[in-house]
């Protein structure tokens, strides 16, 4: 990993319109580690991935970012909620959205969270096993269920078939249970992984949603909702495929196998969210250990680089240093050894005090931060542009 200078045209890509002026304007106004949100980006790629998939309507996977400015600026936008436990529920309902324009998607959920997501109005939920199934009997008027099948494995940073999803051969008896016990078909759904730069494994799993639906329906089953997921990719540190190319083999795939009465839905998070949000820390200590020089910033592991572990991400490092490069440590503020940031990294000489940006750090950070050594959490700053 090797810092980029502000200077560098490269940082205009990473950070699109926040030209040098105004990136020292805000580090001068606020103390780090703050998290910048800006509005203007989630809207962009709103539209983006809209013009990408005319077929298809968007439900934000809440559980990528749930701050208060991105939830509001979809529900203005239209864009409907993918949520996964009853606080993202509440959250959503509490701005203002409708029950009736969200999904549970979370395929395992204790009796209470069913009970009171019920209760909110939420009508719409995910299964991917029998006896997850049976725990909607007392329900069955109340429901309709989304049956998730499994994915093949293809080139995705995170394998989300590797905990969920159906086999066909189980989603053949799950079928049967609902005729059987007269409980409400929705659809079926999947889940191609996280940051998949496969397209095709959505096409793939289109042609397996065509079959389960053709199964259903002989049955006297009415599926109308086939949910493609999500998992569109961004840019981190390596290039990836363009949501335009992804759009169009979905976009072909869907027109040629899935009905038009169908009703086709996708959950993205990271696509709405990553590129949106920017980490600004501040350097607060410096060392030199086995002859390799380490610098200690105010967010790590345990704050804002929860990603790093959990999202298995690299992000970029931006600075307004531009001398000599050196390999250097770039380590976390806690007390924990573990807590370093990047092992290996080319950075110019820096002295306690600089400021390092990190782009791209909107989706699965800030949500799964934590305030481990009595650190608080980067604060967030929104802005509009």
């Amino acid at each position: 990993m090797k810092a980029i200078t502000l200077k560098d045209r490269r940082s205009s890509r990473l950070l699109p319109g926040a030209n040098l002026s105004r990136v020292e304007n805000l580090c001068a106004g606020h103390q780090t580690p703050f998290m910048l949100v800006r509005t203007s980006v989630i809207r962009k790629n709103l539209k983006q991935l809209r013009q990408a998939l005319p077929d298809v309507e968007v439900y934000y996977a809440v559980k990528a970012n749930n701050h208060p400015s991105i939830i509001e600026t979809l529900r203005d936008e239209s864009c409907k909620f993918d949520v996964s436990s009853i606080r993202e529920l509440k959250q959503v309902l509490e701005i203002g959205a409708d029950p009736s324009d969200t999904i549970h998607t979370n395929p395992i959920k204790s009796k209470s969270e069913i009970e009171a997501s019920i209760g909110l109005g939420e009508d719409i939920f995910v299964v991917d096993n029998m006896s997850e199934l049976e725990k909607f009997l007392p329900f069955r008027k109340q429901v309709k269920l989304l049956l998730r099948f499994k994915t093949d494995s293809g080139q995705a940073v995170v394998d989300l078939s590797y905990k969920f999803g159906a086999e066909p051969v189980e989603i053949e008896t799950m079928l049967d249970y609902l005729v059987e016990h007269d409980i409400p078909l929705a659809g079926f759904c999947f889940h191609v992984g996280s940051q998949c730069t496969d397209p095709d494994k959505y096409v793939r799993s289109i042609k397996v949603a065509a079959e389960l639906i053709a199964n259903a329906t002989k049955r006297g089953l009415n599926p109308d909702i086939l949910d493609i997921g999500g998992g569109f990719p961004i840019e981190y540190t390596d290039t990836v495929i363009g949501i335009d190319e992804i759009g169009a083999k979905i976009t072909t795939a869907l027109r040629e196998l899935i009905a038009p009465e169908i009703k086709v839905i996708c959950e993205p998070g990271r696509y709405i969210c990553g590129p949106a949000a920017t980490l600004f820390c501040t350097v607060i200590g410096q060392a030199v250990r086995d002859r390799v020089k380490w610098y200690y910033i105010d967010d790590g592991l345990y704050g804002s680089f929860s990603g790093r572990l959990f999202d298995q991400c690299s992000y970029h490092i931006l600075t307004n240093r531009n001398s000599k490069w050196e390999k250097a440590v770039l380590a976390g503020p806690t007390c924990d050894s573990f807590d370093v940031v990047y092992k290996d990294c080319l950075l110019p000489p820096l002295e306690i005090g600089d400021q390092l940006i990190f782009p791209a750090m909107g989706a699965y950070c800030s949500v799964s931060a934590t305030e481990f050594n009595g650190l608080g959490r980067a604060k967030t700053v929104v802005v509009d542009w």
